[in-house]
C-alpha cells in the first residue's frame, strides 16, 4: 500500500503557506524601510563628524583644495543619481544624501569653512520623511556651522 498526499491535503498546505508568506512580506519590507533610514540617519551624522574632523585637522587650505574622497567614504551625490568621486572638490560644493533619486538632506559648503545642513525640499519619500523627523537629524539639521581650525602638525 502506497502512503501519499492527497490533493486535499496539497491544498490546504499550499493555502497555508501561502498565509504565512502573505503576513511575513509586509514585516519584511518595514524591516527594510527601518534600516533605510537607520542607514540615512547614520550616514548624516558620520559625514557632519568627516567634515568637521577634516576641517580641523587639515585646516581651510585643505578644505579648498581638498576632494570629498580625501574627506569621508561615505557615498554622497552632487546630484540625486550621480556620485561625487574623487574629482570633486569639497568646496564649493553641494553634496546630498538621496533616496530613490530624491535629496534628503543637503550639505551645503563654503570656501570660508562653513557648513550648511538643509532637509530636501521634496516630500513625496516617506523614507525622506520619516529621516527628517528623527530627532538626531533634527539636532544638525537646517543649520550653519562655522568649523574652524587652522592644521594639526605633523
Amino acid at each position: 500500500m502506497k502512503k501519499a498526499f492527497t490533493m486535499i491535503e496539497l491544498i490546504f498546505v499550499i493555502v497555508i503557506i501561502g498565509i504565512l508568506a502573505g503576513t511575513a512580506l509586509p514585516k519584511l519590507e518595514a524591516t527594510r524601510d527601518d534600516a533605510e533610514v537607520s542607514k540615512m540617519v547614520s550616514n548624516a551624522r558620520n559625514l557632519l563628524t568627516d567634515f568637521q574632523t577634516f576641517y580641523t585637522s587639515q585646516g581651510n587650505r585643505g578644505w579648498v583644495d581638498g576632494k570629498i574622497t580625501e574627506l569621508t567614504d561615505i557615498t554622497v551625490d552632487t546630484e540625486c543619481g550621480t556620485h561625487a568621486d574623487s574629482s570633486v572638490d569639497i568646496s564649493p560644493e553641494t553634496f546630498l544624501l538621496c533616496h530613490n533619486d530624491i535629496a534628503c538632506l543637503s550639505f551645503k559648503t563654503e570656501d570660508d569653512g562653513n557648513l550648511t545642513i538643509s532637509d530636501g525640499s521634496d516630500t513625496s519619500d516617506p523614507i525622506c520623511e520619516t529621516v527628517k523627523k528623527i530627532p538626531a537629524i533634527q539636532a544638525i539639521s537646517n543649520k550653519e556651522y562655522h568649523l574652524a581650525g587652522i592644521r594639526i602638525l605633523h
